[in-house]
């Protein structure tokens, strides 16, 4: 089930099809398609993806009446199509980079989803496609949670999640020390089967922490002569709690509660690190979960 927009232009714009695909090709970025008339972004560091797609004309009588045959506007033959039930921020990602495609090359959206008895190629405010696959997202995430047995997260939460994996790679690129930035996993739970966050953590090395459930802690130390490795799941209040002072607030475009871990301190903390006591392992606590893999909306 997916959210579909079409592609046109005014009737006199001197707008090719093939100027439309020069474009695309020169700024969707991530486009792992192997198509040359497809493009498919795919967000290596936050899982969002969308389909962008050159489509043959219509030769069909009965298309070409529906497709073809406006007063004012000649069909481009571009088709976007968004899924849904998908976490909402994969429209606060996508949505953007559409209505800037649509803004720079002055195309109007015929747009299915409005409803209209007849439908002719607009102009949408900014946001409005954005707002109306959210709130279409959201029903029909609600509609059919318990038939598809959906998992639910809350959207501040995994905005939060989101808005860190976006920025991610910028964050570890501004850095001139060697500082680990890790990336957000989501498990979901064995024994209440919802869905927390975690991140990764190994030997007590400087790291960038975002605000998450879990740490997944990697432990090296000796013990009776003997070389000791434990690996498993720590509560993010337990770090802090027992590892807090050695953290300084780390602001990062309006990223809430990142820390950072520089080396002085991690050094520091080594004994405390290793007596951390691991709630469960990664396996006795549950299953992980795709960041596609979940709504924002249940009944």
């Amino acid at each position: 089930m997916s959210y579909d927009l079409y592609f046109y232009k005014k009737k006199g714009n001197s707008l090719t099809e093939q100027t439309v695909s020069d474009y695309l090709n020169k700024t969707i970025q991530f486009n792992d398609s192997d198509y040359a008339r497809q493009w498919s972004y795919e967000n290596p560091e936050t899982g969002v993806y969308f389909m962008i797609d050159w489509n043959e004309p219509n030769t069909d009588k009965e298309d070409i009446e529906i497709w073809d045959e406006f007063e004012e506007f000649e069909n481009l033959n571009f088709s976007v199509t968004i899924n849904f039930w998908r976490p909402r921020y994969f429209g606060l990602e996508i949505f953007p980079i559409i209505e800037k495609i649509i803004k720079e090359l002055d195309l109007h959206v015929l747009n299915p989803q409005e409803g209209d008895e007849i439908e002719i190629p607009k102009k949408f405010n900014n946001d409005y496609l954005q707002n109306q696959w959210i709130a279409n997202n959201d029903k029909l995430s609600a509609d059919y949670f318990n038939e598809m047995n959906f998992k639910y997260m809350h959207p501040l939460k995994s905005d939060a999640m989101w808005w860190f994996q976006l920025h991610r790679k910028e964050i570890e690129d501004s850095l001139t020390e060697d500082i680990f930035v890790p990336n957000f996993f989501i498990l979901n739970s064995k024994e209440d089967d919802q869905l927390y966050t975690a991140c990764v953590w190994p030997n007590h090395i400087p790291i960038v922490l975002p605000k998450v459930d879990y740490l997944i802690i990697k432990k090296e130390y000796k013990r009776l002569f003997k070389h000791v490795v434990e690996d498993g799941l720590v509560s993010y209040e337990t770090v802090i709690q027992e590892l807090g002072d050695y953290f300084e607030d780390f602001g990062y475009n309006s990223i809430p509660e990142l820390k950072v871990l520089r080396q002085d301190n991690a050094n520091k903390m080594k004994n405390k690190f290793n007596n951390l006591r691991i709630y469960k392992s990664v396996n006795e606590f549950g299953g992980g979960v795709s960041r596609d893999g979940f709504v924002n909306a249940r009944p």
